[in-house]
């Protein structure tokens, strides 16, 4: 019994937790088949279904998807329990049985709700519209230009201050490639309620416009007919919404309010974004244009290949054909791809070829489909509608590939060839044509330009060009277009073919036209010869072009023309400008429909004969200095003229002023006149008629000298309608030997003129309302240029624009005058080798107005500024140019460290001052929202004891040791050996100088400089988003470029330079690091737009720190633009590579050239 007895009392103890851990194994049990099984059977089957009725629009319950996690939560925690149960001892599981009590019950609570509960009879809902829709993408090509256009767009996007964008730019140019990316990049990003895109296309369906909305708003209007309710509908459709809308390919501007849009504002939030070729839809809708870029030649090339399928090894083959091939497509990615894919896997550079003249002549094509390639530059040429418009756009392609054409050449030519509607009014007529020209501008079908003369001029796109010569040597009538082709002979007779209506031989090497010549060109209008050594032209040249309306000898060789062009009865225009040579000209009697005749700078002594029955003629050039007689007599009888230019030449030739006053229609006047008294009369009278509205009047009583030739081209050198040109008299007589000004002229030009003394001297200088621009030279006695010395101010509100330029040695005598510059705008000193200063402190409160300050070869000049010991800060508030070149005694910009404020400076150029130490100086931080704000240019060479570029002596702005520069582009400095900083506060070198702006870094010799640029980790961010160029060379001590001193930074390791183009760095035995992160050299640059690298003698120099892009597979590849890498080969042996970039330097190698220095 004891021995039992002690089992019982055992079992009493032990026996109800050995019930319960009985209990717990059956409930878990049962638990597992619950949750495990059934549960899980459930949820299959719910799922099953949910896959049945989810389609499009439609979305799950929030219900359903809130039972199906926590099922999958119950289920996860009854695989837990059954882990936790087998690692467990025996005991210690009883005390689970509460836990697996609750378990159970939770997992009959959710079995009973997915059998019963109403919410799952459906399971799914309609769900809401989405905000756009996700287009399908090619690849950006032209990583940089692409990326660098849609960044560009993207910032206008979420800019608040921008509700409207324009993207301009060619067809094929990838204006809807790149809006396509960030119409998906909108949808992904949610930042608006809607993203709608619409195809506008060429024509505009409004009733599709509106429809294409609603459906991406997911709401239809196509039962709705009336228009008035469709726009009404879709307002209330997007009123409260913030949406963008994508209008692309559009070809007119429309009224939003038309379609039913609401206007975009900063208010509610929307935005529109057209694309379009046409620059003038952007204006009328009020859009910010953005101009979409061309490729670059190495992205082009990229692109080329690419689609052509050829590797690297079979493209280097074919590089220098192909470069000729992507010229001709103008870096438009869809001219590209067209070329690329008539050339797919083809390696044999003799088809590369035949592409390239198929491309280049527009001849039928065996290789390349010319139709496909110019199908969209036809649209935009279709899109000019009007006839007249699409003439002018052909005749341009008569010049030359590349040729920059003279706007007022243009404009003169479509005139005479009546391609523009002619006016009573010329000025009218030409106002008319230079709208043309800026419609053409507009369609991206021109480009602006200007010459090697600074003229305003305008050329073709190569691609247009192209398009424009297949359009017109293909169609009747034709064209035959051999423009600057370096021929030496005339074509041959079978290519003069009849129904020529324009020839274009000019910019070649033809010397002469074979004798018996002749091509029977009845209907041929327009002739070309220009710019040809052309020396004689055989009679019968001639003979059979009697349509001939443009004919055009400029500068050609020609001594005399052939009696045959007397026989040119339809001749409008007769061009024979620049004919140095030609001293004969027929009779010109017959000529009744001549409008034009140009003779200036040719070798004629008189006028052609029969020049008085030319009634029809609107403008006439006789600038030449060879001309000595005029008929009296003949101007009268010219009475339409509108364009006179003429040459008093000499004492015998006299022309009767009345006659020239007498023009009524005259609208533009170009004379040099020998004597005061027929300058005075033909003053007098303009001034009585207010006309003519363009003139430049020079007065010269001297013998016959070249200058004025130059100076007669007075839009060019000064950009004003009226101007006046005195050299070398006697102008301030008494009132009747004196000078009668033209009371609207704009521009005075004074040279050699010793009796003026000051302006006030000329009677009638203070009639001149108008006056913007007055240069003296050379005025001996000039003690004034405004008023006499003894006179205290101008009159009130006198010459409001007006720009003075002094030169030779007068402006000493002005500097004590007062009242002379409150209206100063512009000052340009030259060689005044006496001059000591250029304003003293007196002036300084009448600089108020100046806008630039250039000072060239004055020597004896030791300070800019003279000011006073106690005035330490002064302001010139306008001054944008400080321009100081060639003074070997200047020391300093203002005396006792004067300080000068001008807030709008944007430009520093500072070259051969060899005593000067520093450019800029301030006592305050006030320096760095002053002068600094708005600078763009640093420019500084030359200068021997140069210590500093900008120095600041401010304790307290040595903590901030930030300076910002956020407009500079350029800073070039050079020929320095003691400049040791660019900005330096209270003798520190350390400041960190910003600017997020910078594009251009250019230092040589500057010996002890050791650092350009220093910053913290918001450089990256900062100064080299924008760079393009480095090129620093000849610094011996230069031990880094570009000095980081963040800690945190060290940690990226990698520093993006996404448009640095240009990489060179030459001689400086110093250089341990391009960019220098807490004292290590591991930083790596990110150069997308790399081109050239040019390394040369820097030994210190061991890393190539150029990040390497990884492509699809995972394989470091070569920088996408680099063309070339220039170094020195002991060198490159000796460089150490990232361990990570194991192939790096077998990837450069292909681009590496090896020079020894």
């Amino acid at each position: 019994m004891g021995f039992l007895g002690s089992i019982i009392e055992v079992l009493k103890c032990i026996g109800p937790r050995f019930c319960k851990y009985i209990e717990y194994h059956r409930k878990l049990e049962e638990y597992k088949k619950t949750i495990l099984d059934d549960l899980e059977d459930q949820k299959n089957q719910i799922k099953l279904r949910l896959e049945a009725e989810l389609g499009f629009g439609k979305l799950t319950k929030p219900e359903v998807n809130n039972w199906l996690i926590n099922v999958q939560e119950i289920i996860d925690e009854a695989k837990n329990i059954e882990d936790t149960f087998q690692k467990v001892k025996c005991f210690s599981r009883v005390l689970q049985t509460e836990l697996v009590d609750k378990k159970i019950q939770e997992a009959k609570e959710y079995y009973e709700k997915g059998i019963s509960s109403s919410s799952f009879n459906s399971l799914v809902i309609d769900a809401p519209p989405p905000v756009g829709i996700t287009l399908p993408t090619m690849r950006l090509v032209g990583q940089t230009t692409m990326k660098k256009n849609m960044e560009e767009i993207w910032g206008q996007l979420i800019d608040n201050e921008i509700q409207k964008i324009g993207v301009c730019g060619m067809g094929g140019a990838g204006k809807t490639t790149i809006m396509i990316h960030l119409n998906n990049r909108l949808v992904q990003e949610n930042k608006f309620n809607h993203v709608i895109w619409v195809n506008v296309s060429q024509r505009l369906d409004l009733i599709k416009v509106q429809n294409r909305i609603a459906n991406v708003l997911g709401q239809s209007l196509s039962e709705i007919e009336d228009q008035k309710v469709r726009v009404e509908t879709l307002l209330n459709m997007l009123k409260g919404k913030r949406f963008v809308l994508i209008l692309d390919d559009m070809w007119e501007a429309i009224r939003l309010e038309e379609i039913g849009i609401l206007e975009p504002t900063k208010e509610n939030g929307c935005k529109l974004v057209i694309t379009t070729r046409s620059l003038n839809v952007c204006d009328s809708m009020g859009c910010k244009a953005v101009h979409v870029k061309p490729l670059s030649e190495n992205e082009a090339l990229e692109l080329l290949f690419e689609k052509a399928e050829l590797d690297d090894s079979k493209a280097q083959t074919l590089k220098e054909t192909a470069k000729l091939v992507v010229k001709q497509c103008a870096g438009l990615p869809l001219a590209i791809v067209t070329i690329a894919s008539s050339l797919k896997g083809e390696e044999d550079v003799r088809e590369w070829n035949t592409a390239l003249h198929e491309l280049s002549n527009n001849v039928r094509s065996i290789r390349v489909n010319v139709e496909e390639v110019f199908v969209w530059l036809k649209f935009s040429y279709d899109g000019l509608k009007d006839e007249r418009i699409q003439r002018c756009f052909l005749y341009c392609a008569l010049y030359p590939e590349d040729h920059n054409i003279p706007k007022n050449e243009l404009v003169d030519c479509w005139i005479a060839e009546g391609l523009v509607d002619e006016t009573d009014n010329l000025k009218a007529t030409e106002d008319r044509a230079h709208s043309i020209i800026k419609s053409l501008l507009n369609n991206c079908l021109l480009l602006e330009s200007t010459d090697s003369e600074g003229r305003s001029c305008v050329k073709l796109h190569v691609v247009v060009r192209n398009m424009v010569l297949k359009h017109i040597t293909s169609k009747s009538p034709l064209f035959m277009v051999k423009a600057g082709m370096k021929l030496e002979e005339l074509p041959s007779g079978k290519e003069w073919k009849e129904n020529l209506d324009k020839v274009s031989l000019m910019g070649n090497l033809i010397r002469e036209i074979p004798s018996s010549f002749s091509p029977n060109c009845q209907i041929l209008s327009t002739l070309f010869l220009q710019g040809n050594p052309l020396r004689s032209i055989p009679e019968s040249f001639f003979s059979h072009m009697h349509g001939l309306k443009t004919l055009d000898l400029s500068g050609t060789e020609i001594e005399s023309l052939p009696n045959s062009i007397s026989e040119l009865t339809n001749l409008t225009a007769l061009l024979l400008r620049n004919c140095s040579r030609l001293k004969r000209v027929p009779s010109l009697a017959r000529l009744r429909a001549l409008e034009k005749l140009e003779l200036g700078n040719t070798g004629i002594n008189e006028v052609p004969a029969g020049m008085e029955r030319l009634a029809n003629l609107t403008s006439l050039d006789l600038l030449s200095e060879y001309l000595n007689k005029i008929p009296a007599g003949i101007f009268s009888k010219l009475f339409r003229l509108h364009k006179l230019r003429v040459h008093w030449g000499c004492e015998t030739l006299r022309v009767e002023v009345e006659e020239v006053a007498g023009l009524k229609n005259l609208d533009s006047f170009v004379a040099r006149f020998l004597n005061l008294q027929d300058f005075n009369s033909y003053v007098k009278y303009s001034n009585s008629q207010g006309r003519p509205n363009e003139y430049c009047l020079f007065l010269k009583p001297v013998a016959i000298d070249n200058d004025w030739i130059s100076m007669i081209d007075w839009k060019s050198n000064y950009d004003v309608n009226k101007a006046v040109i005195l050299k070398g008299c006697n102008i301030c007589g008494s009132e009747e030997d004196s000078i009668f000004l033209p009371k609207e002229a704009e521009s005075l030009v004074i040279i050699d003129c010793g009796d003026v003394r000051t302006m006030s001297n000329i009677p009638t200088f203070n009639t001149l309302e108008r006056l913007e621009i007055l240069r003296v030279e050379n005025l001996g006695n000039l003690t004034g240029i405004l008023l006499n010395v003894s006179e205290s101010s101008p009159p009130a509100g006198q010459y409001p624009h007006l720009k003075v330029f002094v030169e030779r040695e007068q402006w000493e005598a002005l500097l004590n005058a007062p009242g002379q510059y409150s209206h100063l705008k512009v000052v340009h000193i030259k060689e005044c080798p006496q001059l000591t200063k250029l304003f003293s402190s007196n002036l300084l409160s009448e600089l108020k107005n100046l806008e630039q300050i250039e000072v060239r070869n004055c020597d004896a000049m030791e300070e800019l500024i003279a000011v006073e010991r106690s005035l330490k800060e002064f302001h010139i508030p306008k001054l944008k140019r400080l321009s100081l070149v060639d003074m070997s005694e200047l020391k300093s910009i203002c005396s006792w460290n004067g300080v000068m404020a001008c807030e709008s400076l944007q430009v520093i150029d500072i070259q051969w001052c060899w005593k000067l130490k520093k450019i800029l100086s301030s006592s305050s931080s006030k320096l760095q929202l002053g002068v600094l704000r708005n600078l763009k240019e640093i420019n500084v060479g030359f200068c021997d004891e140069m210590e500093e570029i900008i120095a600041i002596d401010d304790v307290d702005f040595k903590k901030e040791s930030i300076i910002s520069l956020p407009q500079l582009r350029e800073l070039t400095l050079g020929g320095m050996p003691e400049l040791k900083s660019i900005i330096n506060v209270c003798g520190s070198n350390g400041v960190i100088m910003v600017s997020e702006s910078l594009q251009v870094i250019d230092i040589w010799w500057c010996p002890k400089l050791k650092k350009i640029l220093s910053s913290s980790s918001k450089l990256q961010l900062g100064v080299l988003k924008n760079l393009e160029e480095i090129d620093v060379g000849d610094c011996d001590e230069m031990e880094e470029i570009i000095a980081i001193d963040d800690v945190d930074f060290k940690k990226e390791s990698i520093i993006s330079l996404p448009q640095l183009r240009e990489l060179t760095l030459r001689f400086m035995p110093k250089l341990k690091s391009i960019i220098n992160v807490c004292g290590s050299n591991g930083v790596l640059m990110v150069c997308d737009s790399l081109q050239e690298i040019v390394i040369q003698y820097c030994p210190q120099l061991k890393r190539f720190p150029i990040y390497l892009p990884v492509d699809e597979k995972g394989e470091p590849s070569p920088p996408p633009a680099l063309n070339k890498v220039t170094v020195q080969r002991e060198w490159w042996d000796a460089l150490e590579w990232d361990h990570h970039h194991s192939r790096a330097k077998t990837l450069f190698l292909p681009f590496c050239e090896f020079r020894d220095y």
